[in-house]
């Protein structure tokens, strides 16, 4: 009898420990469900935006914010500042996967800069500015050499620099040929961005 109530007590007291343990495991799932809804909400309110935004306190360690604000500073033609949130962004990544694409948009915001010197004739910058682009859609194919969208930036961004004549273009002659000129000359050049 005194050995059945001593199991019994003992019983009790696991199944209280199993509550217990339960409970708390529950509290923690629901806060982190709640911090995920709440970045959630950030990140819409960030990919809405229309500039600069502080960043959340709870934001402040991750990828998937600082991408996400990086993109959307990039939509805004906001590169300076899109390049530095991508760089915050890559310090917090955690998977080979994340840093491939966060190198990617680096990538293209380098290479939108340097389409855009080009047309306006600026060509040693236009060709500084590929070949940044190019360095880091290397690094997005170390780390993921399947990535087919950095691949095809990356034949983008070596066309432009090789199709680039060399040396700063100066216009003296009206009648020289435009920017629209210089891009329909170059073969094989994509118009746009995967």
């Amino acid at each position: 009898m005194n050995s059945r109530m001593i199991t019994r007590g003992q019983l009790n007291s696991l199944l209280l420990t199993i509550a217990a343990i339960t409970l708390m495991l529950l509290s923690w799932q629901l806060y982190q469900l709640f911090q995920t809804q709440r970045l959630n909400q950030q990140l819409i309110e960030v990919s809405q935006s229309v500039g600069i935004v502080e960043t959340p306190q709870n934001a402040r360690q991750n990828a998937e914010w600082y991408f996400t604000y990086g993109y959307q500073l990039r939509r805004n033609r906001l590169y300076d500042a899109a390049a530095e949130a991508y760089g915050h962004a890559e310090r917090y990544a955690d998977s080979p996967e994340q840093l491939s694409h966060i190198y990617y948009n680096l990538g293209n915001i380098y290479l939108l800069q340097a389409i855009d010197l080009a047309e306006d004739l600026v060509v040693n910058r236009a060709m500084a500015m590929a070949d940044v682009a190019k360095d880091f859609y290397k690094s997005a194919l170390r780390q993921n050499p399947d990535f087919w969208a950095a691949k095809y930036n990356f034949e983008a961004a070596q066309r432009l620099s090789r199709d680039l004549p060399l040396g700063e273009a100066v216009i003296t002659d009206p009648d020289a040929p435009s920017s629209e000129d210089l891009w329909s000359a170059m073969p094989g050049f994509p118009i746009g961005l995967p």
